[in-house]
């Protein structure tokens, strides 16, 4: 009766309703983010310090392997800070990650809201800042940050390429 009960396993285990001139493929998952959705955000952005010549800020974004590489470069007389920015796919979610300088470790945003020329991303148990959004209009770039309370704004200014540092 166990050889009966092993030689029907085994026989059952080989039968497929896929004819075997055809293969059974998972499917695929993509991890690379759609970078058409966030064309607009390629480029030098320079933003405006109300005229005081010894602040600069710049952020340049590029695509990349994964989605889009940001860095931003802010310049007070002698002093220079970076932050590394990131824009990519992982499982069927799209996140932003901020490295400022000062921080240890990044942080990660997971963007909620994808328009033209816009996005939102938000982590509500970061202390500050909750939520950033990006938006371009025409040459110029908004990035805004905040939380419940309060909404802080930086307009930039589009550029041609060149080195900023």
């Amino acid at each position: 009766m166990k050889n009966i009960t092993l030689l029907l396993l085994i026989a059952l285990m080989g039968c497929s309703t896929t004819p075997k001139n055809e293969s059974v493929t998972a499917p695929v998952l993509s991890h690379k983010l759609d970078t058409t959705k966030f064309e607009w955000l390629n480029g030098v952005w320079e933003r405006s310090m109300r005229g005081d010549a010894s602040i600069n800020h710049f952020e340049t974004w590029s695509t990349d392997s994964n989605g889009f590489t940001g860095t931003g470069i802010t310049i007070i007389n002698d002093d220079i800070t970076e932050e590394k920015m990131w824009l990519f796919k992982r499982n069927d979610s799209v996140y932003y990650k901020a490295h400022p300088q000062q921080n240890e470790t990044p942080t990660l945003f997971h963007i909620t809201e994808i328009k033209d020329s816009f996005f939102r991303s938000e982590n509500k148990r970061h202390d500050f800042p909750k939520f950033i959004e990006y938006q371009r209009q025409g040459d110029s770039l908004f990035a805004y940050i905040g939380d419940e309370n309060q909404r802080i704004t930086f307009k930039f200014k589009k550029q041609h390429e060149r080195d900023i540092r």
